[in-house]
């Protein structure tokens, strides 16, 4: 694995898009909330012996910082922390909810389906590469898809984005049976990642 986990550092830093660096302070949130402040250290620690050395505190929210980075920070901490697939999914669902730059930009949308129209802005309001598309809603089913285009960093990245969708949308939707499920795939060959959101 830790061979694995090299090959993949160096392929992810070599990654051409950047991402907004307050992703890295929700990616250091989570990781306080599940492993604590050594969790954090151990996690710098082990991205350095990777050779991509991250410093979470000299990293500002405004700066441009590499997908790949970001991307890695996911993969590394699912390994050492021993995290399942729902770890990642809550890190991601938990990132919304704790950056101030998503509060600041959802908090005039009122409805569902100018929360997931408004989706694709707030891509680009994080990253500097690819798109995010809303493909269909349907306001009586309760449901929508989104696709993702020029993301093919690592399949665990996709299970985050997943949580990330459920998280901006349980700012809006006010139920409790909100569902992300990802029905296509770039790592399972396909040409884009889709996500099917559902809710009642």
């Amino acid at each position: 694995m830790q061979e694995e986990l090299k090959e993949t550092a160096q392929r992810l830093k070599n990654f051409p898009g950047n991402v907004k660096g307050e992703v890295f302070r929700t990616h250091k949130d989570y990781i306080i909330k599940k492993e604590g402040e050594e969790g954090v250290k151990k996690l710098e620690e082990k991205m350095k012996e990777l050779g991509a050395p991250i410093k979470f505190e000299e990293i500002k929210p405004f700066d441009w910082i590499s997908e790949g980075m970001s991307s890695l920070v996911i993969i590394v901490s699912k390994e050492i922390f021993n995290w399942t697939d729902e770890d990642v999914f809550e890190m991601g669902r938990f990132a919304p909810k704790f950056s101030f730059i998503i509060k600041i930009m959802i908090q005039y949308l009122v409805s569902v389906e100018s929360l997931i129209r408004n989706m694709e802005k707030y891509w680009n309001n994080h990253y500097d590469f690819g798109s995010l598309k809303l493909i269909s809603f349907d306001k009586e089913k309760k449901e929508g898809v989104i696709r993702e285009f020029g993301v093919d960093t690592h399949p665990t990245v996709c299970i985050y984005h997943a949580g990330y969708f459920k998280g901006i949308c349980e700012f809006t939707i006010k139920s409790k049976n909100i569902s992300v499920e990802e029905t296509a795939c770039v790592h399972k060959g396909s040409s884009y990642d889709e996500f099917l959101i559902k809710w009642d």
